[in-house]
């Protein structure tokens, strides 16, 4: 399965990548797979930790490539260590594809993969960051306004 941005994400949905904050996207630079499947197992944070997504993720492709993944209604479940984590994802994602880097805008809360043991990272607001163009490195991390909160020390032994 390719992970993307959980928002994204598990931008999403969990397309959220198990790269840096990322993802891979398809051949042709096509828009991240929706949720598939909708629960499974992480190792973002050196451990394991299971993952429940329910809601729906969409992505829009703009005539100039660029994907636009908004995730109504979108919430998801960690479990690990005997403890559980709720979140709403509802935020929204755009991935531009440049030649040397996917650069990509998340606003409002997503959930966002780095890759083992970098963590899971709630974001509120506007964050940017830049992975490489196959998606599964980081060029950039986060900036912006926004937060970005590591989840995975809540769910550790």
């Amino acid at each position: 399965m390719k992970k993307w941005a959980i928002p994204a994400v598990l931008a999403a949905a969990i397309f959220a990548g198990a790269g840096p904050a990322a993802a891979a996207p398809p051949e042709g630079h096509g828009p991240p797979a929706p949720p598939d499947p909708v629960s499974g197992t992480l190792d973002n944070c050196g451990f394991p930790v299971a993952y429940q997504l329910t809601g729906r993720v969409k992505n829009i492709t703009t005539p100039s490539g660029t994907v636009i993944s908004s995730s109504p209604g979108l919430k998801i479940t960690l479990t690990a260590n005997g403890k559980t984590l709720n979140y709403v994802i509802t935020g929204t994602s755009r991935y531009t594809f440049l030649s040397d880097r996917i650069e990509v805008i998340s606003t409002g809360r997503n959930l966002l993969l780095l890759p083992s043991p970098d963590g899971l990272y709630l974001t509120t607001g506007n964050v940017n960051y830049a992975l490489t163009p196959d998606g599964l490195g980081e060029v950039r991390r986060f900036t912006g306004p926004g937060t970005a909160t590591n989840v995975c020390p809540l769910l550790a032994p």
